[in-house]
């Protein structure tokens, strides 16, 4: 009976430690896919952000850009957003390169 107490432990150990923290994010990342519906703003796992236009059975249109849809599946949905991230920090970056003076070209070609 003794032998018995440590094998069931050490089971009992890891599903809680392993199985069921893995089981509740499948379970979470299957509420928001069902939760996902046309106009949403959302980011694939892929980093791709876009507006879902369309949902079908097991995938959905996605819009990235204004008239560019592509065809996804719907479990590589990552999040739902409120609003798309802001440019601010790029547009700071645009800014400083043009500030930047160019430095002219060189050809690394030797004449012969």
């Amino acid at each position: 009976m003794a032998q018995l107490i440590l094998p069931i432990l050490l089971f009992g150990g890891m599903y809680m430690l392993l199985i069921r923290p893995q089981q509740q994010k499948v379970k979470a990342q299957q509420a928001l896919v069902d939760r996902a519906g046309a106009g949403d703003r959302v980011m694939l796992a892929s980093g791709i952000y876009g507006t879902i236009t369309e949902i079908l059975e097991t995938s959905a249109y996605l819009e990235v850009a204004e008239g560019i849809e592509i065809l996804i599946n719907r479990t590589h949905i990552q999040e739902i957003l409120k609003e798309f991230p802001t440019d601010e920090a790029d547009e700071a970056d645009e800014d400083d390169e043009e500030s930047v003076e160019s430095a002219p070209v060189q050809d690394d070609v030797a004449e012969g």
